[in-house]
C-alpha cells in the first residue's frame, strides 16, 4: 500500500498506474510462443530424471585440456584480443573456417564469401532478415527445429511447411508449391535433421539445386551435425555440389556449438559475396561483431590440430550411444514403436504404434523419470503435426542411462495404455 500524500508536496509523477499498457508490438511478436522445448526443462532437470529432451552435446565429452591450451595461448597476448572486432570476424578464425569447411568439399574465399556469426542461429536469422520482408514467402522442411521457424516468421515473411520424410525433404512436393508461391528461401538441415536424425541424399541434393535455378530461391542448409557421421557414406554439403549458376543459390551456415561447446557462440555463413556483404551489415546492427577473444581461441584451437583429434573421439560416443539407444527400443519396446536408426547426428524420431499420442504419454513418462519432445513441438502447421512421433536425444548419457531410461518409458506407456492415475499435470 502507498503512504498517504503529503499535503506539502505534490503527487509523484512517477507512481504506476496498476493496468497494463498497450504496447504496439510489431505483428510477429504480438503473440510470442514459448518454446515446447525449454518448457520441458525443469522435469528434465529434477533429480534422478534421465533427458532425452534436450538437443544439447555431451559435456563430459568437451575437450577441456585443448581449450585449455588454445585459451593460454590467447592470454599471453590478450592485449591484442579486447578490441571489437571485425565484423564479418578475425581474420585468424576466417581463414581457420574457410580450411575447415574446405575439408567437407566447399572452398570458398574467407574475406568475401565466409563470415563468423554468433552461432548458426544468428547465421540463419541475418539471412533471413537480409531476404524477407512481409509479403514474401519462405519454405521450411516439416517438421523442423522451432527457433529455425521463428527465424524466418520474426521477418514478417509467410513461412510454409514442406513435408519431409525418411528421406529429408519431398522435393516434388517442393517444386509444386514453388511454382505457386515464389519461395525466397528454402530451408533444410540435410545431414542428420533435427528432429528426423534424415539424410538428403546426393541425388536430392543435387535436385535441390536444380530447382533453386529453376525457381530462384535461395537453400539455406544448416550443417550442425554433419561431422558427427558414425555409419554410411559421407555426402558433401548441398553448396559442395553446386556449379554454374546453382552457386549463386546456395547458402552454407555451420556451428562449433556441438563439436566443441555452445558456449562458445561461434558459427559461420558461407554465402554469394552479396549476400554475405548484406548479412555483415544487418551483424552490425546486431552486435556490432563476436567477441574477439573467443574467435580467438577458437582459431588457436583449430591451428593447434585440436579439433581433428577431437571430433572422431565424440563421433565415436554418439555411435555407440546410438546403438545402445536402437537396442534397448527393440528390446522393451518391440513391436510398440517404429524407428529409423540415423546414421549421425542426436536424434532418433519415434513413434507410437498403439492408440497412445506422445503428449498423453509424456506426463507417464515424467511420472517415472524419463523426458522427451512430443514431435507436434517440430511442426510449423499444427494441423500436419505427427501427435505419435517423439524425438529423442541419446548425446547426453552414457549407455546405461539410455537403457534404464528406456525401460521407464515402457512402464510409462504400459501405464498410459492402461489409463493408471498419474501424478504430473501438464499445460495443454
Amino acid at each position: 500500500m502507498l503512504p498517504p500524500a503529503s499535503p506539502f508536496l505534490p503527487a509523484s509523477p512517477f507512481i504506476m498506474s496498476s493496468a497494463a499498457p498497450s504496447y504496439a508490438f510489431a505483428t510477429p511478436f504480438q503473440t510470442p510462443a514459448a518454446s515446447p522445448i525449454r518448457s520441458l526443462m525443469s522435469y528434465a532437470m529434477r533429480p534422478g530424471s534421465i533427458s532425452m529432451a534436450g538437443g544439447y552435446p555431451a559435456q563430459e565429452l568437451f575437450d577441456i585440456d585443448g581449450l585449455t591450451t588454445a585459451s593460454n595461448q590467447v592470454l599471453a597476448r590478450l592485449g591484442a584480443c579486447l578490441q571489437y572486432s571485425n565484423i564479418d570476424g578475425q581474420a585468424s578464425l576466417r581463414a581457420e573456417l574457410a580450411r575447415l569447411t574446405a575439408e567437407r568439399g566447399l572452398a570458398r574465399d574467407p574475406d568475401t564469401e565466409l563470415a563468423v556469426t554468433g552461432g548458426s542461429q544468428q547465421a540463419l536469422a541475418l539471412i533471413s532478415r537480409v531476404m524477407l520482408q512481409p509479403g514474401d514467402h519462405a519454405f521450411i522442411e516439416s517438421p523442423a527445429f522451432p527457433n529455425s521457424v521463428q527465424a524466418l516468421r520474426y521477418t514478417g515473411a509467410t513461412v510454409h511447411p514442406v513435408a519431409s520424410g525418411p528421406e529429408g525433404i519431398d522435393v516434388d512436393a517442393l517444386d509444386e508449391m514453388a511454382a505457386r508461391l515464389k519461395p525466397k528461401i528454402v530451408c533444410v538441415v540435410a545431414s542428420f535433421s533435427n528432429p528426423c536424425g534424415a539424410t538428403i541424399s546426393r541425388q536430392r541434393r543435387l535436385r535441390l539445386l536444380e530447382l533453386a535455378v529453376k525457381h530462384r530461391f535461395l537453400i539455406v542448409e544448416d550443417d550442425p551435425y554433419g561431422e558427427l557421421r558414425f555409419s554410411g557414406e559421407q555426402v558433401p554439403p548441398i553448396a559442395a555440389l553446386a556449379e554454374g549458376e546453382a552457386r549463386h543459390w546456395a547458402v552454407y551456415i555451420s556451428t562449433m556449438s556441438k563439436t566443441m561447446a555452445p558456449a562458445l557462440r561461434i558459427g559461420w555463413l558461407v554465402a554469394p559475396a552479396e549476400v554475405r556483404r548484406r548479412c555483415v551489415g544487418a551483424k552490425a546492427a546486431d552486435d556490432m561483431a563476436s567477441s574477439a577473444w573467443i574467435q580467438e581461441v577458437v582459431a588457436q584451437y583449430l591451428a593447434n590440430g585440436r579439433y581433428q583429434q577431437h571430433v572422431p573421439r565424440i563421433r565415436a560416443a554418439y555411435g555407440a550411444r546410438c546403438d545402445a539407444l536402437a537396442q534397448a527400443l527393440h528390446k522393451y519396446l518391440d513391436g510398440r514403436v517404429a524407428f529409423r536408426k540415423p546414421e549421425g547426428g542426436m536424434f532418433f524420431w519415434v513413434r507410437l504404434n498403439g492408440e497412445a499420442d506422445a503428449t498423453r504419454l509424456l506426463p507417464y513418462a515424467i511420472e517415472q523419470g524419463i523426458v522427451y519432445v512430443p514431435g507436434k513441438a517440430f511442426y510449423a502447421d499444427p494441423q500436419q503435426a505427427d501427435l505419435n512421433a517423439m524425438r529423442m536425444s541419446f548425446a547426453t548419457m552414457n549407455e546405461g542411462l539410455i537403457t534404464q531410461g528406456v525401460e521407464r518409458l515402457a512402464r510409462a506407456l504400459d501405464a498410459c495404455e492402461a489409463n493408471a492415475p498419474v501424478s504430473v499435470s501438464l499445460a495443454a
